[in-house]
This record gives structure tokens, sequence and C-alpha cells, in this order.
């Protein structure tokens, strides 16, 4: 390691431990408004995500004991290996991904090269394509929740799927990756087994959800995007709406929310909207991030990942909201 790099790494390790001496002491000063996000985080979680996610991978894990994901990724197989040049199984992670959203995409891809049924570098790979919102997420919740429109959730929702399909291009395998060989193992106590594992990634959500909530209502109530904003009012940008973009970046509900006050007309409504939902947001990020340290990916390559999908993402959606409104 290079001087240079040694002093980069110091840098980052001060400005980290004074970022979280920064936060202890926010906590310290406003202790009631710290605990009461905090626990509306915790509500949102137990009675918005949970009930949506722990039963999916419950399911998603006895699912994995049996041969439904090998006999799929062998139908998948020609057309993951076309696009990506990888097996089948990059399919069924796609699949299961865009069906109930973020962090499943993640969780399955940990748990499968965990089982030794996929390689780390077809891990990296799919992880570019198989993280995404499901339908229920923006069509319910955003689309018609906050917006009060079918047609910008459903130019949403398909930009955003397309989006990661044409991300995955970018990230495409340089040499050819089949899958591995496997057989389904199956634990002594499958039930018992998948619920424990299920239960242990579904908490971890929750925390995640819990803490980076109160982070963003701390925020807020210190003003602390006021000088950003005021920088960016100096070139013209609306203070709301360059709030709105600030919030969802660092969590991708309350960025939706605060869009809908905006009131932005659908062009550029849609393909905000869509950038910040396939950005993620960074608590989706540190959600997702628990699974995808398991194969070593480097947080700097999934957060390049999620920038492109959601760049191409949202070129999509512009296009066809200009051509739809």
């Amino acid at each position: 390691m290079t001087k240079n790099q040694t002093k980069k790494i110091n840098i980052l390790n001060i400005l980290y431990i004074m970022l979280l001496l920064a936060m202890i002491l926010v906590l310290a000063i406003i202790p009631a408004t710290a605990t009461s996000a905090f626990l509306d985080g915790v509500r949102i979680w137990a009675t918005k995500v949970m009930p949506a996610l722990l039963p999916f991978f419950v399911l998603s894990k006895l699912l994995s004991y049996t041969d439904f994901i090998p006999a799929l990724s062998k139908k998948l197989t020609p057309i993951t290996k076309c696009l990506y040049n990888i097996g089948g199984v990059s399919g069924y992670i796609y699949l299961m991904s865009i069906i109930s959203g973020y962090p499943v995409g993640a969780f399955l891809t940990s748990d499968l090269y965990k089982s030794n049924k996929i390689t780390r570098g077809q891990a990296i790979t799919i992880t570019s394509f198989a993280s995404t919102s499901g339908p229920l997420f923006i069509l319910g919740t955003v689309a018609q929740g906050m917006y009060n429109s079918s047609i910008i959730g459903i130019i949403i929702l398909l930009s955003h799927i397309l989006g990661a399909m044409l991300n995955g291009l970018f990230y495409r395998a340089k040499e050819s990756q089949s899958d591995q060989a496997f057989e389904p193992t199956i634990p002594t106590n499958v039930l018992g087994t998948s619920m424990t594992s299920s239960i242990t990634s579904i908490l971890s959500v929750g925390g995640f959800i819990a803490l980076f909530y109160m982070i963003l209502v701390v925020i807020i109530q210190l003003n602390v995007l006021t000088p950003i904003v005021d920088l960016f009012g100096l070139i013209g940008v609306n203070s709301d709406i360059c709030s709105s973009i600030i919030c969802g970046i660092i969590e991708v509900t309350t960025g939706c929310l605060f869009l809908s006050k905006c009131n932005l007309g659908a062009v550029l409504l849609t393909t905000i909207s869509t950038f910040l939902i396939s950005f993620g947001g960074l608590s989706i990020h540190a959600q997702a991030f628990c699974y995808l340290r398991d194969f070593d990916m480097s947080y700097s390559k999934f957060l390049l990942m999620k920038i492109t999908h959601a760049v191409i993402s949202s070129i999509i959606a512009l296009i066809v909201a200009i051509c739809v409104f």
C-alpha cells in the first residue's frame, strides 16, 4: 500500500469518526426528537415492511431446498447467457427481485452464494440488474398513495425494470460463467432453519429503516439541508425540489412523499421519482450491503451500479413521459 493510499484511508477514518461523534452529540442534545423518530421508523417497519418481506424471506428460503431453482435456471440460461454471460439462476433472482422489491435481490444473491450455488463473479454481475424495487411500492405506495396517478406508476415501474435489465449489460461478465452444479441440501429442521434465517434478516432490515428514518428527521429538524438548498437556489433550482431529492437520496419513500407536495408537472415528477426509486436511497443501500459484503463486493462498486441504473431508468422515463403527457 502506497503512502497516498494510506493517507486516504486515514482521512476517511477521521471523517467517519467525526460523523459518528456528531450523531452521538445530536442524540444527546435532542434525545426526545431522535427517540420519537426512531420509534416511528420501527412502526413503519413493523406495519409496512415486515408483513410483506418476512413471509417472502421464509418462503423463498424453503424454495431453495427444492428442485425449483435449478429447473427454472435451466430454462432461463439461454437468455441470461446471451445478455450477461452468466447462468440462469440470475434470472430467478431478477424475477424474485422485481416481484418483491428491495432488498430481496441482495438477500437471494447472498444466500445462493453462501450455499455455493453461484460464484463471487456471478454474484457481482447479478447485483447490477437484480437490485430493484417492487410493484407494490411503486404502483401502490408511490403512484396511488402519493401521486394519485396510475399512469405515472406504470411508467416508473416499466422504466425501472427495463433500466435494471439494461444496466446489467454494462457489468456483463467478461468470461462465460455457468451455474454451479448443485442438488438441494435439505436440513433436518427445514422450517425452523428457514424461519431463524429469515427473522435475523428482517430484524437487520428493520434496524436500518429505523436508523435512517431517525437520521433524516434529525437532519430536517436541525435544518442541515438549508446551506445545500440555498447553494442550488443560486443556480435557479427550486428549494422544495432540491430538498425532496436530497431526502430521497437518503430515504426514498420520504423523498417521493416530499416530491408529491412540490406541484411538479407529470413529466418532471415521473423522471425524478424514477431516478430516486432506481437509486434506492442510502437506507436501501445499507440494507442491501449487509448481504453483498458476504461475497466481498465493495460499496463503491454497488454505488456505481445504482447510479448507472438510476440514470438509465430516468432517461427511459423521461422519453416515455414526454410521449404520454
